[in-house]
């Protein structure tokens, strides 16, 4: 369904015939796809950097299935790395088949070491991990809201700036933490000051709302691929890093650059529009039409010309409103009034928690899979990428609300599939898993399209981090299914279906968004599924 509107200045129009995916749209894109790269690490440094806590290799001849992280067999085994046990090396050993005890002093190469590729860890990092992890969502709880509040007063690319520019410089003070406490406390600020960019939601909204209905899913695609290639590039740097200092310092420092994107990427048209700014709106699309060689119609053209000129003073010819309604419009307790908009509202929220706990929790499980730490979490990200193709597909062929649906119950039940596969090879319980993971990727990557085209331009940025803020529970809750392992080994992936199902199911009663126009007020968000 699309909204009618009756405007002076058409921006839906003018979006149509600029092209629907030119020079202008693909190189803007390109530019937020390399801040979506850098700065979605930001939301999972602390699967990697929650604190230098102890632990060594593990030694397949000698360790044994409790074994502690100091043994006396450390003396012959592993190298001495300063005035302590090296944490990430071990001497070659030798293999002779003609002996029964493989642990022996003399079947280690002293004069011969190699990388470590399992390791025994002290019980406390993963009790250290989930608080660090819930300690990061919290903060991005806060940072949500205040960088919803920012983006819809102050523009969208303002806040992308200003969050990128606070994450570089936190990161890298963190990097330099004298105590565990200054690390929280930096750990909470961080997301805190920088959630408009690394949650994606500034970069996703910049992206969309220069893109007509046809086109949505492209963006979309870009996005999310970059944002999967973005989480296994942490997996990559900590893999040869291997040391939380030089790794927060290689992750952030890149954040510094984005500052010059006050030049390099335009505003927001959409907001600018809303703000009645739209003389700035209009240049925007001057650009774009002449850099993708766009040929306007003759009413785009009068169009275009008339809102370019100094004196335009933009009219909205939709019904007359009173000065108080319009008052109302712009507030955010207005959608309190709207009970339909409200309960979508409420949908959505749970179905955000449902995905982010089901995606995040299965990304900071994937380090306690079968094999090598850093090779399963970089494949459990890079899953992301079928992810992003197929919902992106999927989403022109059978619309967004459905494809959420369909990848919630279908995710729900390949975690109860992974359950019963304890005692089947690693390689089966890895594809299992990945292939959930693949599905809650695409349920995440639909879901920010879907909410992007259910809310209005004046509260779309501030209604997306609500939806956030709620589904930031999700991952708030999901560091701690790693210490649940301990008691039930299947509890977590019990707690992923459990949550994941009723997701699926309640999210069919939202209405579909496939093929409708951005809508800018209330009212027109209200009318979407109406027939």
């Amino acid at each position: 369904m699309s909204v009618n509107r009756n405007r002076e200045f058409d921006l839906d129009l003018l979006i149509q015939q600029i092209g629907p995916f030119g020079k202008y749209q693909l190189l803007n894109f390109l530019l937020i796809c390399i801040v979506v790269t850098i700065t979605v690490m930001y939301t999972l440094t602390f699967i990697f950097t929650a604190g230098d806590l102890k632990y060594r290799c593990r030694i397949p001849e000698c360790d044994m299935d409790k074994s502690k992280l100091h043994e006396t067999f450390l003396n012959f085994t592993t190298p001495i790395d300063g005035n302590k046990f090296a944490m990430c090396h071990r001497f070659r050993h030798i293999s002779n088949a003609t002996v029964e005890n493989q642990c022996q002093a003399d079947l280690f190469d002293q004069n011969n070491t190699e990388d470590c590729s399992e390791f025994i860890k002290t019980a406390k990092r993963q009790s250290s991990l989930s608080l660090v992890g819930s300690i990061n969502n919290v903060g991005q709880v806060v940072g949500l809201a205040l960088s919803g509040y920012i983006s819809d007063m102050f523009g969208r690319r303002t806040i992308l700036v200003l969050s990128c520019a606070f994450a570089a410089l936190i990161g890298i003070i963190r990097s330099f933490s004298t105590s565990y406490k200054m690390f929280l406390i930096l750990e909470f600020l961080e997301p805190v000051l920088s959630a408009g960019a690394s949650t994606a939601t500034a970069t996703f909204i910049l992206g969309m709302e220069l893109l007509c209905p046809e086109r949505r899913f492209l963006g979309a695609f870009f996005i999310t691929l970059f944002f999967a290639f973005g989480e296994a590039l942490l997996g990559v740097l900590a893999m040869f890093t291997k040391d939380w200092v030089l790794l927060l310092r290689v992750a952030y420092a890149p954040s510094f650059l984005f500052i010059s994107y006050l030049w390099l990427i335009p505003e927001s048209v959409r907001w600018l529009q809303n703000k009645n700014r739209t003389r700035e709106a209009a240049k925007i699309i001057e650009s774009a039409v002449k850099m993708n060689k766009s040929q306007l119609t003759p009413e785009a053209k009068t169009m275009l010309r008339k809102a370019l000129q100094k004196n335009y003073l933009n009219k909205n010819n939709d019904k007359p409103q009173n000065k108080e309604a319009i008052s109302k419009k712009y507030r955010l307790m207005s959608i309190f009034e709207s009970r339909v908009l409200l309960l979508r509202i409420l949908n959505c929220c749970f179905c955000w928690m449902s995905i982010e706990f089901v995606y995040n929790g299965l990304s900071m499980n994937s380090v306690s899979v079968a094999g090598n730490k850093y090779i399963n979490y970089i494949l459990s990200c890079l899953t992301g990428i079928p992810g992003s193709t197929f919902s992106c597909i999927f989403m022109e062929k059978i619309g967004r609300r459905n494809i959420i649906s369909i990848t919630l119950i279908l995710s729900s039940f390949c975690c109860i599939s992974y359950i019963f596969l304890s005692n089947a090879p690693e390689a089966v319980q890895l594809v299992v898993f990945l292939i959930g993971k693949s599905l809650s990727s695409m349920s995440y990557v639909t879901i920010y399209v879907y909410t992007t085209e259910l809310f209005p331009t004046e509260l779309r940025h501030t209604l997306m981090s609500i939806c956030n803020m709620v589904g930031r529970i999700g991952p708030i809750f999901a560091p701690h299914t790693v210490l649940l392992r301990k008691y039930i080994e299947s509890l977590p992936m019990i707690l992923f279906a459990s949550v994941a199902l009723p997701a699926g199911i309640l999210i069919l009663f939202a209405p579909e968004t496939h093929k409708t126009t951005l809508p800018d007020t209330i009212q027109e968000a209200e009318d979407i599924g109406v027939r």
